[in-house]
């Protein structure tokens, strides 16, 4: 009966001896917290950030592409350790400066051109967000399509305008937008007004825009806009743009350009590659245009922002894992990995 009891006994420390192994490994991780702005940066970047640090514990969450939903997230004390946003403005980061960290003394930061980072800077001279590799804005034609009518791809506005006559003409749509979203208008009218942002006055009013506050806040000036708004006026005339139009959203605009009834759409150089690479589209990525073909130009941003939640100056582990994980996003493989997420395309 003892030798029972005994050997009852040895099974049960053995058992309890596991189960806090198990308990003690499990702790030894460190576990950070990272929301995603979409979906698509599940694809390479997140399983090479997990391969990049086993003895991280990664907890990712598809979030909102907002400012307000990190806001609100804080309010209820639930702010992940990463942010990354795509949706940003200096304005609407500033309402969040209290609760996110200070990264301007960090040696990620070193690794950023000057230029660009100091489009972050806030007035007092802190780095909250860092921004990760440039998505590239413009037109999206279809070259078949024009091979197929004999009509040459657009080198300047007027030959942009042309073509669109053009295709009208032969019962097509030259060019064809998603107005249904918010950031497919802003872009349109960005794309019309950047010769008038570059000029000096449109360098102070851009300047003044980012700084705003709400005692002082900064509207469209009378110097730079009605310039940018006459083009605009004109550019919707060229392309023929009709009411009904500002319901067409990304998905009737893709089938308009993928059923050859649309030459040209605005996208992006990701929405071109995935056009070539996915529907095996002969795409071709086009600039906005300029009178010249050596004024014409490419939007590009940040594929996404990131900041990282000021509660982690309360614990340095963390902190420091937080900070090893940044050197990895931003280093060239990191952008590799984002860049290719946001492409749709795979990495070996």
């Amino acid at each position: 009966m003892k030798k029972r009891v005994l050997a009852a006994l040895l099974i049960f420390v053995m058992m309890l001896s596991i189960v806090c192994c198990g308990m003690e490994q499990k702790t030894d991780k460190v576990e950070i917290t990272m929301y995603l702005w979409d979906k698509s940066m599940t694809r390479a970047f997140t399983p090479w950030l997990e391969a990049q640090f086993p003895d991280i514990d990664f907890t990712f969450v598809i979030g909102y592409n907002s400012m307000d939903y990190y806001k609100d997230l804080n309010e209820r004390g639930a702010l992940p350790d990463i942010i990354t946003c795509r949706r940003f403005s200096l304005n609407d980061a500033a309402q969040m400066s209290d609760m996110l960290m200070d990264l301007s003394e960090t040696d990620v930061v070193g690794s950023f051109y000057d230029t660009y980072i100091e489009n972050n800077r806030e007035p007092g001279g802190a780095i909250r967000w860092l921004p990760m590799c440039a998505e590239v804005d413009g037109y999206i034609a279809n070259a078949d399509l024009f091979e197929q009518y004999g009509i040459p791809l657009p080198t300047d506005y007027a030959g942009f305008a042309e073509a669109c006559r053009r295709f009208d003409e032969l019962g097509l749509t030259g060019y064809v937008n998603d107005y249904r979203e918010d950031y497919s208008c802003m872009e349109a009218l960005q794309g019309c007004a950047i010769p008038e942002l570059m000029t000096m006055d449109g360098t102070t009013w851009r300047t003044e825009y980012e700084n705003e506050t709400a005692d002082a806040p900064v509207g469209l000036d009378e110097t730079v806009w009605p310039v940018a708004f006459e083009k605009l006026e004109q550019y919707l005339n060229d392309t023929k743009v009709r009411p009904e139009d500002t319901e067409m959203d990304f998905q009737t605009m893709k089938s308009a350009l993928l059923d050859g009834k649309a030459a040209i759409i605005r996208g992006t150089a990701s929405d071109c590659v995935t056009f070539r690479a996915d529907d095996g589209m002969n795409t071709v990525m086009l600039p906005y245009y300029g009178d010249t073909a050596e004024e014409n130009w490419l939007l590009t941003y940040p594929t996404c922002q990131v900041a990282v939640n000021n509660d982690l100056e309360q614990d340095h582990a963390k902190k420091d894992a937080v900070m090893q994980v940044l050197e990895a996003m931003f280093s060239e493989e990191g952008h590799r990995r984002v860049a290719a997420d946001n492409a749709g395309t795979q990495l070996q």
